[in-house]
């Protein structure tokens, strides 16, 4: 008989222990996928894509600069009601439009410089129109616009002139809904727009070893905050203690992470990269802090420029550009393109893309996708009843 204390009952014990934790991860894990409507990458590798989702041209808008004038759209972004569409990039404009009737702007704020963000302030609902916009810009600034009076309600300049590449409203609304900003300067900045500017206690701050290219605040409403990197790491903080480092990590990419998004499934996180792919994470337990990786997605291409990345957490659905043109959409629970549309001419990529995110609206949908011509164009999107592939048109290519 083994001594039950020696040392090699106790590794046998201990890889025992292992291994039953394993699998209770794994059950627990497939219960939050199976909720969540995402499947294991065992049935992944063994299923097709499954054509579910009919996406349909809405508009083409031209772009509205001078012939010959530089136009890169950067950034996108629906107001809460879904009605209204910002857009800010290089021409140092930021655009409204109606998306019913999109062929022109309804308003053009100008501003002082180049813009990489553009985001709605949270307003009082679904059925109230925000009428706030922020933005972050090449000088290093931060600022809020009222829409229908085109001036600045507040700005911020403490990333020390270094670019600002993103920004982010917490949910909540109100004059109290704190602002996220990340840097050239390798910080993360949450804001408290009521305090004066530079005043003490005006922000917080996140530390990152390289560009923070990325934000984005739980859209539940939690006190976390996703930050990407150019050091190629993804991490979670808390508000409530940025000092303290990240709750969260996520170490995987090849590339720069250029955007990083919440899924909808509890404790989820999309990263995109300049590696070219897209990943879906797994946040650990309290006592952990390295993130899973659940799923990798590729078939776009990025690798020098910034492409868009969205997440439309009701139907569980990615969309991304590509410097090759294209406009790609990819469900989480598969790991290549549901569907694939040309966007523009040879010379110019996709920049940009957004979903419009309405609570409950999770079978009919709108994409909207910006170029570096400043092209914009808006799909409708609508779930089948049966997945088939009827209707499926020449300029749309369906992975299943």
């Amino acid at each position: 008989m083994s001594n039950p204390s020696s040392p090699a009952t106790s590794t046998a014990a201990g890889e025992q222990q292992l291994h039953d934790q394993d699998h209770r991860d794994e059950a627990a894990l497939q219960q939050e996928h199976a909720a969540a409507g995402i499947i294991p990458d065992d049935e992944d590798k063994l299923s097709p894509p499954r054509c579910e989702w009919e996406f349909r041209l809405a508009a083409t808008v031209p772009s509205p600069a001078l012939a010959g004038a530089s136009d890169s759209i950067g950034s996108l972004d629906f107001d809460p009601t879904g009605r209204h569409l910002a857009t800010g990039g290089i021409a140092r404009k930021i655009r409204i439009y109606r998306v019913a009737e999109p062929s022109s702007p309804a308003a053009c704020i100008c501003v002082p410089a180049k813009l990489s963000s553009v985001r709605w302030r949270p307003g009082g609902g679904e059925a109230v129109a925000a009428s706030h916009v922020g933005c972050g810009d090449y000088d290093g600034v931060v600022t809020e616009y009222d829409v229908e009076r085109g001036v600045p309600v507040w700005e911020r300049d403490e990333h020390e002139g270094r670019r600002v590449w993103a920004l982010d409203y917490a949910r909540g609304g109100g004059a109290a809904t704190m602002v996220a900003s990340g840097s050239d300067d390798r910080t993360a900045h949450v804001w408290d727009p009521r305090a004066p500017a530079g005043a003490a206690g005006s922000w917080a701050t996140a530390r990152a070893g390289g560009a923070v290219l990325c934000v984005e605040f739980d859209p539940a409403g939690g006190p976390q905050l996703a930050v990407g990197s150019a050091d190629r790491r993804a991490a979670v903080h808390d508000v409530r203690a940025l000092g303290r480092g990240p709750v969260a990590s996520m170490d995987g990419h090849g590339r720069a992470v250029t955007y990083v998004r919440w899924a909808a499934a509890a404790r989820r996180v999309v990263t995109s990269a300049a590696d070219g792919t897209h990943r879906l994470w797994a946040l650990p337990a309290a006592a952990e802090t390295a993130a899973r990786e659940v799923r990798s997605y590729s078939g776009h291409v990025s690798g020098r420029s910034f492409v868009g990345m969205g997440v439309w957490r009701g139907a569980g659905l990615i969309a991304s550009g590509s410097e090759s043109g294209h406009v790609f959409v990819y469900d989480l629970r598969w790991s290549k393109p549901i569907w694939v549309h040309p966007f523009s001419h040879a010379d110019a990529f996709v920049s940009a893309v957004a979903w419009r995110q309405l609570v409950g609206d999770d079978n009919d949908g709108q994409l909207v996708a910006g170029g570096s011509d400043g092209v914009l164009k808006l799909f409708t999107t609508h779930r089948r009843l049966t997945p088939d592939v009827a209707g499926v048109g020449d300029d749309d290519v369906a992975a299943c």
